[in-house]
């Protein structure tokens, strides 16, 4: 056995209480960056429509700034939605197991990743498959928030 999986046999679970105050300071961290994200991103777009003159069709869709901002607002959207349905998860009893093989998922794993769906090894063949289809998820792999 390699000392990795050692280490995900002996760490210490998270208690609950633990769990939900790790969840929700990185909740509370993610909403305010995404706010300030967003805000960046408005100002940007008015500072381009301000002093881009000429025709429509010469201004520029997005700067490249402006397209990485838009990316990591929605990395952390995205991450906000999986801390959210790992909250739910705490509430009806299901947290830790994971989505795909329905094992425990190694408490390294969630220390490290508290709002993973997956096992590592479940993780990284789900990875493989988007990457085979081009970076877009199989719709069955997709998980929501109700």
């Amino acid at each position: 056995m390699s000392k990795r999986h050692e280490a995900d046999k002996t760490a210490r679970p998270l208690s609950e209480a633990e769990l939900r105050r790790m969840l929700l300071a990185t909740q509370q961290e993610l909403v305010t960056r995404i706010r300030e994200g967003r805000g960046g991103l408005r100002e940007g777009a008015v500072q381009l429509a301000q002093t881009s003159l000429g025709d429509l069709a010469d201004r520029p869709v997005l700067t490249p700034e402006a397209e990485m901002g838009y990316e990591v607002v929605d990395r952390r959207a995205h991450i906000l939605a999986q801390i959210e349905l790992a909250l739910k998860k705490l509430e009806d009893g299901s947290y830790g197991r994971c989505e795909t093989c329905e094992e425990p998922i190694p408490a390294a794993r969630l220390r490290a990743l508290p709002f993973a769906i997956r096992c590592t090894r479940c993780q990284e063949a789900w990875e493989l498959r988007v990457r085979r289809t081009g970076g877009a998820p199989v719709a069955a792999d997709l998980q929501t928030v109700e």
